[in-house]
């Protein structure tokens, strides 16, 4: 069938092919798509194609790089596609600043000794990420021996996660977690539970008015 494609039809799966690729595409692979007439007319047929794309103000072309081919983006465009592709890599969250967002939502105003002391591990990176992305804010200072800062959530946490208010997260125990991680979820249960017992009138003050201001 490959044989027998006009030479429309060939530029057009030359073109799909270079697209679907993840790295530099060999010739040899193209060859076996295109037919064997593509072993002495690839050239040719690239340069088409290319000038196919300029005419029609593509923003990509094709270069010839680390013995194939591959589609490139113009420049030009370089710019606003790095950006687009951080915003994407920023909406990804690690499994540590979604464990410490996980206690700060459901303990807020909560201290970061706080935090550790429920996940078992130093979170002052995690912390300062999430910080940094405004998923969390320091919301007030503890009444506890050296008033440590409180963080709690933010509406950007709120638009994250598509909620529209705090009561929109699940209770506890209506998570599902996976067999192996019922041991987190008992220590994270039993750990805020005995928090909440002993939390006093004055945390129990700053929690509230925290709880205002994080949403003004």
């Amino acid at each position: 069938m490959a044989e027998i494609m006009q030479q429309d039809e060939r530029l057009i799966l030359l073109e799909a092919l270079l697209f679907a690729a993840e790295h530099p595409m060999p010739p040899k692979r193209i060859i076996q798509f295109l037919g064997k007439s593509a072993k002495t007319d690839l050239p040719e047929l690239v340069q088409k194609l290319n000038d196919s794309l300029a005419e029609s103000g593509r923003s990509f072309r094709i270069r010839e790089i680390a013995g194939g081919y591959q589609l490139y983006l113009m420049p030009t465009y370089t710019r606003a596609v790095e950006g687009f592709l951080k915003k994407q890599r920023e909406r990804r969250l690690s499994q540590a600043a979604l464990e410490t967002l996980a206690v700060i939502a459901y303990k807020q105003p909560v201290s970061r000794a706080d935090i550790e002391h429920v996940r078992g591990v130093n979170s002052d990176g995690v912390l300062a990420s999430l910080l940094e992305r405004k998923l969390a804010a320091i919301v007030g200072r503890s009444q506890k021996v050296g008033r440590p800062l409180l963080y709690g959530t933010t509406n950007r946490f709120l638009e994250y996660f598509g909620l529209n208010t705090l009561d929109e997260l699940p209770k506890l125990d209506e998570l599902v977690l996976p067999e192996d991680d019922t041991g987190f979820e008992n220590q994270v249960e039993m750990q805020l539970e005995s928090e909440n017992e002993t939390e006093t009138p004055e945390h129990s003050e700053i929690h509230a008015q925290s709880d205002k201001n994080s949403f003004e």
